[in-house]
């Protein structure tokens, strides 16, 4: 039997800092998870909020995909090629981060694993910068159904998200049809055929306009209140791009404006991956990557690589809150949160 005291364990809960409640931000915080946990309307929304993940779970696990542990630690994580402030806890007397997303351990597992095709449902941490006009959509903490498929083009990932997004309108039809009408107020629109798709560089000519967002907000005047998908945007290391085409192989899902929500929902983000272990360093360098913090990946990938550095994968991941938000069109994300989680602000529970 071991002879240490409390005080030489030193309990972990007594290094933490307690929360200030006379902090105004802090009572701020107070305030909004009183009001979003007395919501009269939290039962419907999270009502949708489960089926939206069970249907998108099970659709993917009866096509073979297979379901790991979560991590919510890494050594590495996906670097995210936007401001955001560097999640890290203390492991053990190291620091390590916190996972942002899985896209580069779902790359190793279908790339190195006997396992071709693979998805979590995890809970990510993403520390938004600078977001505060768009601080309706932006949490530090949320749900992603997170797949990805060794071998899978783009093509193939356009047409898998078309039939899983109409799926998925019309099981909540089917199903949920009073929580839509008593959040939404209505059912939604009917698919009928694939997502109407927008190139974003050629929109963007087309339409005088400037950024990715204001393609967005143009495409959702176009498509009668259903889905749309946005492709070829400038952004990750690990999306594909293809010289021959001149484009990107990435696309976005986008929801258009419903109910009380004035806004474009972008609820999905993915591509085919960028070809080969050279090109993604290399993409890596021309973003400013450091690269030896990508040391991990980089090791194990050459460690157990059969295939010369080669990568041949796509996939893609669905933000639970954001397709809860926008399918019900509450005014804000934070509403389907009984405990929000705004980003570059404090928490009170």
């Amino acid at each position: 039997m071991g002879t240490e005291t409390r005080s030489e364990l030193d309990l972990g809960i007594q290094r933490i800092e307690p929360v200030d409640l006379e902090n105004v931000d802090v009572q701020a915080a107070m305030a909004l998870t009183r009001q979003a946990i007395a919501n009269p309307s939290l039962q419907h929304i999270l009502e949708i909020r489960t089926a939206i993940q069970q249907f998108l779970c099970g659709e993917l696990a009866a096509k073979g995909y297979v379901h790991p542990p979560i991590y919510m630690l890494a050594g590495c994580t996906d670097p995210l090629n936007h401001l955001t402030y560097p999640a890290r806890v203390n492991y053990y007397g190291e620091e390590i981060s916190v996972t942002q997303s899985l896209i580069l351990q779902k790359m190793l597992m279908v790339m190195l694993s006997p396992v071709d095709k693979v998805f979590w449902a995890s809970p990510n941490i993403r520390m938004e910068m600078k977001v505060a006009e768009k601080r309706y959509k932006y949490t530090t903490e949320f749900m992603q159904v997170d797949f990805e498929k060794r071998d899978a083009t783009y093509g193939e990932m356009l047409e898998m998200l078309s039939t899983m997004v109409k799926g998925l309108y019309a099981h909540l039809n089917e199903h949920h049809s009073d929580a839509l009408e008593a959040v939404r107020g209505e059912l939604l629109p009917e698919i009928l055929g694939p997502l109407a798709m927008y190139d974003a560089e050629e929109t963007k000519a087309a339409q005088n306009l400037e950024t990715d967002d204001a393609v967005e907000r143009w495409a959702a005047t176009q498509t009668d209140g259903r889905p749309f998908m946005v492709v070829n945007l400038k952004r990750e290391a690990y999306d594909c791009y293809d010289a021959e085409l001149g484009k990107f192989l990435n696309y976005d899902v986008v929801l258009p404006p419903a109910n009380k929500n004035p806004n474009a929902v972008e609820c999905l983000s993915g591509a085919e991956r960028t070809r080969s272990i050279p090109d993604l360093r290399q993409r890596m360098v021309d973003l400013g990557y450091p690269l030896e913090y990508f040391a991990p990946f980089f090791e194990l990938f050459s460690s157990l690589d059969r295939g010369n550095g080669r990568i041949a994968c796509a996939g893609a991941g669905f933000g639970i809150e954001r397709l809860t938000y926008g399918i019900l069109g509450l005014e804000s994300v934070h509403q389907a949160y009984p405990f929000p989680r705004l980003a570059e602000a404090k928490i009170a529970i």
